[in-house]
């Protein structure tokens, strides 16, 4: 599907309502605030230990943010760029210091077990790591080993977050387009968002953007017809909205009950909705990088 990217000082200014179809936040205040909603989701689950796994590594990312982003400005400033941006070899030069900080970071504060995925990765070849990390960018996670794909795509998630967030480019959809990934990047959605005023967003899983898609549609194949929301209560803030038409289906968070949700750190924390859709012979239409060693 084509998208219209248009530069940030040409791009036609949307109503004076305040809408815009197209929202890049700051990584820095996204790790930050996942980091804290993954502890806090953690004394409640019973996958308490993992969720705190997840958050020691999402704190790391928001070092890494601090490390890497004057490096990424540079990069930038040197090249120029295509979308739906496709991470090339030149940029491995970032990923490989990225991946070294992050591994010597967790190595002290994590599992045996972890510690051993670590030094799995400090064996792989130059080329194969490169390979990896294209798969991983091109939303093909099968084609990495599930032990080591979290903390390779940490990486890849750092980065294509930053460079989005100083390219700062504004979106305006083609009419009728019904764009189901990120048009900056070509990442799956981990989850909807409704926000505040109504309006739903999706949100990249690769580089934490979020784009407008109309409600009551599937947001995989623009079904309108079988829309159907499921949730383990009718007052929960995380649910799932199925699509009988083709058997899919994505969490959707809903911030006017509680703001403080997150699309990744939520989306995990409420599995045992993804087993009861899985029951019932739904699949998952979004990703979720926590998810990984469950689902391969």
């Amino acid at each position: 599907m084509s998208v219209n990217i248009l530069d940030k000082d040409t791009i036609i200014k949307q109503k004076s309502d305040g809408f815009r179809p197209l929202i890049i936040g700051d990584p820095a205040t996204i790790f930050h605030a996942r980091a804290a909603r993954l502890r806090q989701l953690a004394p409640d689950s019973f996958m308490a230990d993992y969720l705190l796994l997840a958050g020691q590594i999402v704190q790391q990312q928001l070092h890494l943010v601090d490390t890497f982003n004057g490096a990424v400005q540079q990069q930038l400033a040197a090249q120029t760029l295509t979308w739906p941006l496709e991470i090339d070899g030149s940029w491995q030069a970032i990923l490989d210091p990225m991946l070294t900080q992050l591994t010597s970071a967790l190595r002290p504060v994590v599992s045996d077990d972890i510690v051993n995925v670590i030094d799995n990765i400090s064996q792989i070849n130059q080329q194969t790591l490169q390979h990896y990390f294209h798969a991983l960018q091109q939303n093909q996670a099968e084609r990495v080993p599930a032990d080591i794909a979290i903390i390779l795509w940490s990486c890849i998630n750092t980065l294509m977050s930053l460079i989005v967030t100083n390219t700062q480019l504004e979106w305006q959809p083609e009419a009728n387009a019904k764009q189901s990934h990120c048009p900056l990047c070509g990442g799956a959605p981990a989850a909807s968002l409704i926000q505040g005023s109504g309006h739903r967003y999706l949100h990249c899983s690769q580089c934490e953007a979020q784009w407008h898609r109309l409600r009551a549609e599937c947001t995989q194949c623009g079904d309108g017809e079988n829309i159907q929301l499921q949730s383990e209560t009718l007052e929960d803030s995380v649910r799932a909205e199925t699509c009988s038409h083709c058997q899919s289906y994505l969490k959707m968070l809903v911030l006017e009950k509680n703001p403080q949700l997150d699309p990744i750190a939520d989306d995990l924390a409420t599995i045992v909705l993804d087993q009861k859709l899985g029951e019932m012979e739904f699949y998952r239409s979004g990703f979720n990088p926590f998810l990984l060693p469950l689902a391969q």
